[in-house]
């Protein structure tokens, strides 16, 4: 018989100012087992996570009023027991996006429409991995596919930090973007180590730890 170990469930904010977005998104959120709250606005997500408490932030960056720059921003100031990951969800993944994310202080750029395989293993992004089903192919696949998502997106944002620290004045952003720039380097190399799917993935962390100053 199968040893069946459940995922861990994980509390996500979902952001958007489009109801139909935020709707279908938190509807898979929920039919594969975390607990999710919406909003509709910026304030309203700041409100929420004072309430909430979310493990997982995902915010819509083109929301009118307060964007999700801002409200990336207004979350770092709140003081709450554990910080969530912030996630911005956008149609734009040039560099130069990547980069305004890194500087609001997201943790990750995805862009719309994110891949289910992400959703479903979102709990990869706060540390827990989870042990799948014993021999359930299908599950495995999954999360090989959602390690190899995050990894190829936290690759563009480390990328993106770099940029950053290289063209700001601020000495305190400097250290903040490449102090985060090498935590993202020693999760991917952690999880390259224990994921061997990786493998073609490891030359081009290899080339972004090369970047890293010494």
């Amino acid at each position: 018989m199968l040893a069946t170990i459940e995922p861990a469930r994980l509390r996500v904010l979902v952001v958007d100012d489009d109801s139909d977005t935020v709707t279908s998104t938190a509807q898979v959120l929920r039919l594969i087992g975390n607990e999710v709250e919406t909003a509709l606005s910026g304030p309203q997500a700041v409100r929420c996570v004072l309430t909430f408490q979310p493990d997982v932030a995902m915010l819509d960056l083109a929301m009118p009023g307060m964007d999700g720059y801002q409200t990336a921003r207004q979350i770092q100031r709140l003081v709450v027991p554990r910080p969530p990951v912030l996630i911005a969800v956008s149609g734009y993944g040039d560099i130069q996006s990547q980069r305004k994310s890194a500087e609001a202080g997201f943790d990750l750029h995805l862009l719309k429409p994110v891949e289910l395989s992400a959703l479903e293993e979102m709990r990869l992004l706060v540390g827990q991995m989870g042990r799948l089903a014993e021999g359930v192919k299908q599950q495995v696949q999954r999360q090989q596919g959602a390690i190899l998502f995050f990894s190829r997106s936290y690759i563009q944002m480390c990328y993106a930090l770099l940029q950053l620290a290289r063209t700001t004045e601020l000495e305190e952003t400097r250290a903040r973007c490449l102090s985060r720039a090498r935590r993202i380097c020693d999760r991917l190399t952690s999880w390259g180590e224990r994921n061997p799917q990786l493998a073609h993935a490891r030359e081009d962390l290899e080339q972004l730890i090369r970047h890293l100053p010494r």
